[in-house]
């Protein structure tokens, strides 16, 4: 939605979500019926419900639902005047399949972008197959890092991809309101997750407790923001490691304004994260000024340098704890004005819509 609205004075965008709801008497209204909404008056959101069934899971029904769901949308556009000049999937799993599906039935163009961890762990034979088609019809295959360029090829497929990056709303994440704490300031940003891996977080930070400094503080913001309840689950944790001087302050969801709040008047953002395709958190930290310590987790390398932050070795709490205490006792210093301004030339506004306007622009004209 945020990339939508970014180039929404170029192109009009309608996003499209694909609902699957049980097939039940309660539901029989909602079913191949469409929901409207709008993101900040310019974005369109339809939401189309199709019916999902237990049972008739073969590809003969899936497709005589698929069918009937882009009749449902095609209508709705003709009766609303809209016609769709192109589709930008933002996932292979499932929104490319739906693309490719909709390409194939109005010959409308596609392109697709992964965002998302590629494996083929408990993916259908079937649905393999379909993944080299997807890749060979789309007029572009995009990649938020050159480690999802990686994840392709680990997995055999070896097409052209194209790195956009990601990008980062500077009129919301910004330097501008950099405030100075009473305490040295640590803080992370993401769901409490195995993949996350914020154990070593609080393992870098129970080295630090155990050298007696005082007023440092940790916030852990987003721990159920994949919508799993994990707080009790988070509290035991924290608890087991009986910190003494650290203040640790645990949020389970808050704002974008909240989270720009808490960046800006902190002194080093953590990340532990096993695996990443990019790494917005951190992004979003060096737009706010903020420098960053993180795991080489794949993704972060193509923004921190050794201006902004540093990149330690997967699991290796103990050099998590090292860079703290070298920011801590200002054996490292780092310029926050200057973070915050080279973040957004490579990843703000004005840079996302100069690599996205041309490859918009020649999948339409082709």
């Amino acid at each position: 939605m945020e990339q939508a609205l970014i180039l929404s004075n170029d192109f009009n965008f309608i996003l499209i979500n694909f609902r699957p709801i049980k097939f039940k008497i309660k539901n029989y209204r909602k079913i191949f019926k469409i929901e409207k909404n709008t993101y900040e008056d310019k974005v369109t959101i339809l939401y189309l419900y199709y019916p999902s069934f237990k049972i008739l899971k073969n590809n003969y029904f899936s497709k005589v639902i698929e069918k009937k769901a882009f009749r449902v949308l095609h209508q709705y556009c003709k009766k609303d005047k809209i016609e769709i000049d192109l589709i930008h999937a933002q996932s292979i799993f499932d929104a490319a399949f739906w693309a490719l599906s909709y390409h194939e039935e109005y010959k409308t163009p596609y392109l697709l972008t992964e965002h998302n961890q590629f494996t083929l762990r408990n993916v259908s034979k079937q649905k393999i197959k379909k993944i080299d088609a997807v890749l060979k019809k789309s007029k572009f295959n995009l990649v938020v890092s050159d480690d999802l360029v990686r994840q392709f090829a680990t997995n055999y497929f070896f097409g052209d991809f194209i790195n956009v990056g990601n990008a980062v709303d500077e009129k919301i994440f910004n330097n501008c309101n950099r405030t100075k704490s009473e305490y040295f300031e640590i803080i992370t940003v993401g769901a409490y997750a195995p993949i996350k891996n914020q154990i070593k977080t609080l393992r870098a930070l129970q080295i630090i407790d155990n050298l007696n400094y005082q007023k440092i503080k940790f916030t852990w913001i987003g721990i159920n923001a994949w919508g799993t309840d994990c707080m009790e689950e988070v509290n035991n944790l924290v608890r087991s490691f009986q910190f003494k001087n650290i203040q640790i302050e645990l949020v389970e969801r808050a704002s974008k304004e909240q989270i720009v709040a808490a960046l800006q008047k902190s002194d080093v953002f953590v990340f532990t994260s096993l695996c990443e395709t990019f790494g917005v958190s951190p992004l979003e930290a060096l737009f706010t000024g903020l420098p960053v310590i993180t795991t080489q987790s794949g993704g972060v390398n193509e923004f921190i340098t050794k201006e902004n932050g540093i990149i330690v070795p997967v699991k290796d709490f103990k050099a998590i704890a090292e860079n703290i205490l070298k920011i801590l006792n200002k054996e490292l210093q780092f310029d926050h004005e200057s973070i915050s301004k080279n973040a957004i030339s490579g990843f703000g506004i004005k840079a996302f819509r100069e690599k996205m306007i041309p490859i918009y622009n020649k999948s339409i004209a082709s």
